[in-house]
């Protein structure tokens, strides 16, 4: 398997040699530019002397414009091979620094893709600058970026777990292929959106099946009668009045049909845009050999009667190339007699009829492709962390060695948990920043990376699916008019009735009830995690407060105490982080104010 040290120098040798590949491209853009330059200045001389000076015809510049023309589309190359050679170098540029733990706020830190109100994302460092999805995802378009935020934020089934765990693993040493996915999805990333596309490919038809074949026929017949008065023009004296007349009645039809062609050649130009980055993705997917049954599926999915997504949706691109030629102010009058709008209309709504139904599951099947590749670049840039066993047994979540993949290697310390039908609830109890609620993160971001279908940070982890509730970050919000107290006891109702759902409750409760006193609190919180208890839910409940360590020994053997501790040396607090049996037995609060200089 390959190493950290060995991916590293990997990337290192693809930016080294994508930055000499983009310095011979500089070169060839530099000497094309001077080229270009020289061959015009040559059109124009020649020009000049052709007409002013008459010392040869005028034809003769055909020939410079001739090698202009062929420099300019040469030049062009060259300019898009430099554009898609410096997105692979920002690929692996980006990769890079994910090894060497420079990539806080570089990736995609969004924080609109759950609800303000999400149970466990803004907890556990889910969304935003520095967190797990600033991390892993490497989608560029907007159906990508739902996908993976879906598999980060909402519980899954064992069967959709595994599914992924086989795709992912297939994809993790697919190099070239993830890179080919991002820049595919580069040039365009934001264009590649289902709320802009999937209303338009399945909104009703504009024209009716029956009403195409009786407008096609009419199209013809009146493109066939331009194209008789034109040729009649030639040979009758009537014929320029013919086609005048023909041109009437075409003009007259236009107008009529307005209202049932314009929508369709309007609404066509957004939608063939972005289907050009969905037929990138899926045509360097069609040409991947797959084994895993989440990928061939997905694979299955892109064809339609045999025929490739990715050639009906290109089809669709040629269908209104062909259409918009008709705003060439040269051809226009051609398109006008043949009626040239009307067939591509009819044609452009033909195929929505046949494939629009099926592009929303064709972004689907992208989106998942896109998200996938991202948890595969995980999985390849962490090649020594485990695939967690996912088991039926509910519930149950048990790591060992488990540390917290936004805290660099060096200074993560591991620790383990386990949590069963038997010990439902670890109560850790601790001094000031001695690791409580890093140890609350540390078992929800794993169980979060568990269900998404990537490899854990420690050991090893087996786990049953389970919806996560936590109170690590309960704010007040002076929008709402509520206070921190309110909001934690609004959030604490609504993770006690996520015991009623799909999944059992794996609850992160932190320091609760810290708001009140000391009485109402150990009264509250036992409260709490009896009924949480009762309802079949495993947890950490965090406090510093001696007390409440007592509801450990209240609720007998579904409870656990344990506990991270702390030295003064030196008049300095020190931490180990690690975790501990039993409860804590002093507090650091006093130790913790003289150390920033406060006289108590």
């Amino acid at each position: 398997m390959n190493t950290s040290q060995t991916i590293k120098e990997q990337y290192e040798h693809k930016i080294e040699t994508l930055n000499a590949e983009l310095k011979k491209l500089d070169d060839h853009n530099q000497r094309f530019a001077q080229f270009r330059l020289i061959i015009f200045l040559t059109i124009i001389g020649a020009a000049a002397l052709a007409l002013l000076g008459g010392y040869f015809s005028i034809w003769w510049g055909l020939l410079p414009i001739g090698v202009f023309v062929f420099a300019v589309a040469k030049h062009d190359r060259v300019l898009r091979l430099q554009e898609r050679v410096t997105w692979s170098r920002d690929f692996y540029t980006d990769a890079l620094a994910r090894i060497e733990n420079r990539w806080q706020g570089k990736g995609i830190i969004r924080t609109d893709l759950v609800d303000d109100d999400h149970l466990f994302a803004l907890d556990l460092d889910i969304f935003g600058k520095g967190s797990l999805f600033d991390l892993m995802c490497t989608a560029k378009t907007a159906s990508g970026e739902a996908q993976l935020a879906a598999w980060l934020s909402q519980p899954s089934r064992k069967e959709e777990i595994l599914a992924r765990q086989d795709a992912v693993r297939e994809l993790t040493d697919k190099l070239q292929l993830r890179e080919d996915i991002y820049l595919c999805t580069r040039r365009m990333s934001s264009l590649l959106n289902p709320a802009r596309l999937t209303p338009w490919a399945t909104a009703e038809e504009q024209i009716s099946q029956t009403e195409r074949r009786t407008l096609r026929v009419l199209f013809y017949a009146l493109a066939g009668a331009a194209v008789a008065a034109a040729v009649s023009c030639f040979f009758s004296d009537f014929g320029l009045a013919f086609l005048a007349g023909v041109a009437i009645v075409q003009w007259i039809a236009g107008r009529v049909l307005k209202n049932k062609l314009a929508p369709i050649l309007q609404g066509v130009e957004g939608p063939k845009r972005q289907l050009k980055v969905l037929s990138d993705i899926l045509a360097r997917f069609e040409q991947q050999e797959v084994n895993s049954p989440m990928l061939r599926s997905l694979k299955d999915r892109l064809y339609v009667n045999r025929q490739p997504s990715s050639a009906a949706v290109a089809r669709l691109g040629k269908l209104v190339d062909w259409m918009e030629q008709a705003k060439n102010q040269v051809f226009a009058p051609v398109a006008f007699l043949l009626m040239w709008n009307g067939h591509f209309a009819l044609a452009i709504e033909k195929w929505r009829h046949q494939f629009g139904k099926r592009i929303p599951e064709w972004l689907d099947a992208a989106g998942q492709l896109e998200a996938l590749s991202s948890v595969a670049g995980y999985a390849f840039e962490h090649p020594e962390d485990p695939y967690p066993l996912v088991v039926d047994d509910a519930p149950l979540v048990a790591g060992e060695d488990l540390g917290h993949p936004l805290i660099s290697a060096a200074e993560c310390v591991r620790n383990s948990v386990s949590l069963n039908t038997t010990t439902q609830v670890w109560v850790v109890s601790g001094s000031n920043m001695s690791g409580k609620s890093t140890f609350l993160r540390v078992i929800g971001i794993n169980a979060v990376l568990a269900m998404c279908g990537a490899p854990i940070c420690g050991k090893k982890m087996t786990l049953s699916p389970v919806a996560i509730g936590s109170t690590i970050r309960v704010l007040d919000s002076l929008q709402k008019g509520t206070s921190r107290f309110y909001a934690e006891i609004s959030t604490l109702k609504q993770i006690v009735e996520l015991t009623d759902g799909e999944f059992p409750l794996l609850f992160l409760l932190d320091e609760i009830f810290h708001g009140t006193n000391s009485h109402d609190r150990k009264i509250g919180a036992q409260a709490v995690v009896e009924e949480l208890v009762n309802r079949g839910a495993l947890g950490l409940v965090t406090t510093h407060d001696l007390a409440l360590t007592k509801a450990a020994e209240a609720l007998g053997e579904t409870a656990k105490n344990v506990h991270f501790d702390d030295q003064v040396i030196d008049g300095r607090l020190h931490f180990d982080y690690s975790l501990k049996d039993g409860p804590v037995t002093r507090s650091n609060a006093l130790e913790l104010m003289r150390s920033v200089g406060l006289n108590v």
